[in-house]
């Protein structure tokens, strides 16, 4: 109840301010502005007839050129708001009418107090003001997310993820503004470490560094076996025949690194940490699942903290026995999250 008194009153306040001084905005500003106040109109542009729109605009019948965008701006509980703007219409030196036609539509509406011309020009003034701020806004990322519902460059931007439909959004703990962020990497057909790097530092806002061709023992499939006098695709000497259950890989594997970080940012990122899932899905949307990858932790050397007894911390992961005058940062935190998560 109290946001929507503050609101309310912001919305007065900012009325108030556009009615007493309108030649200090500019148009598209104003406009937008309108369309801000009153979320539950239709866009300009867009509605199917002038009752649809928050406001009615038109323009001012003016002799001389444009001082400023906006004339006038009133506002009154008895009938819609109007705008009059100076800088397009039917009327003034730029505009296509004759001139002698501006002169008589002012004279009538100010000496004879007859508005009868300027108003029925309105009709038109108001549909094509409208049009011409629609075709500036459409093209603004900024005022597309006024309103979230109808962001088109959302669409856009998102059919280069693969997020565009409501169906694919919001799938995993990364928001989707933040995959939009990253389009230019996430898009991409080439994955590359300086893409991941570059994305996760502006994230987490910590240091970040790939090792790649991080080998490990894959066990090979029994099917794959060399047995001899067997099968002649696994024993093949030099193409095909191996020795042993595992074989020592490096080629679908990196690492990682994360840090020095501080003891804050090093728990966040450990498997209860409240970052390691955005961490994790990050990396998952960046890669996709053709990749395996593990995470290595640096802490400061001066935030290493020591293992004590009544003290909350976990045997393993954030507990070392006390060194005196520890001159390098502790190296030895790695984390498989496909095992740990």
């Amino acid at each position: 109840m109290a946001s929507q008194i503050r609101n309310q009153n912001s919305v007065v306040a900012m009325l108030k301010d556009l009615q007493q001084e309108p030649y200090k905005y500019d148009f598209y500003q104003f406009v937008r502005l309108i369309e801000c106040m009153y979320p539950d109109k239709q866009r300009f542009g867009y509605s199917v007839k002038p009752s649809d729109d928050a406001i009615r605009m038109g323009q001012l019948p003016f002799l001389q050129f444009a001082p400023a965008a906006i004339a006038t701006f009133e506002a009154n509980a008895d009938y819609p708001a109007a705008l009059k703007v100076f800088f397009f219409g039917l009327f003034g030196p730029n505009g296509p009418l004759p001139i002698h036609l501006t002169e008589f539509a002012r004279n009538r509406s100010n000496i004879a107090r007859d508005p009868t011309l300027a108003e029925f020009a309105d009709l038109f003034h108001h549909r094509l003001l409208s049009l011409f701020y629609r075709a500036w806004a459409d093209k603004e990322p900024t005022v597309q997310l006024d309103r979230p519902q109808n962001d088109r460059f959302s669409f856009y931007v998102g059919s280069l993820l693969g997020i565009a439909e409501r169906s694919q959004q919001q799938r995993d703990g990364i928001s989707d503004h933040a995959k939009l962020h990253f389009a230019i990497h996430m898009g991409g057909s080439t994955k590359h470490a300086s893409g991941l790097i570059a994305i996760l530092h502006a994230y987490f806002q910590v240091p970040i560094a790939v090792e790649e061709f991080v080998g490990e023992w894959l066990t090979i499939p029994k099917d794959s076996l060399c047995y001899l006098n067997t099968d002649q695709q696994t024993g093949q000497l030099g193409v095909s025949a191996t020795a042993g259950k595992r074989s020592w890989q490096c080629m679908h594997k990196f690492r990682i690194v994360a840090g020095p970080l501080d003891l804050q940012q090093f728990e966040s990122l450990l498997p209860n940490g409240e970052k390691i899932t955005a961490f994790s899905d990050l990396v998952k949307n960046y890669i996709g699942f053709e990749f395996k990858w593990d995470l290595n932790l640096v802490l400061k050397k001066n935030e290493v903290p020591t293992a004590r007894l009544g003290k909350d911390s976990w045997l393993g992961w954030n507990s070392w026995l006390a060194i005196k005058n520890r001159t390098n940062d502790a190296r030895d935190m790695f984390i498989d999250l496909e095992k740990n998560l």
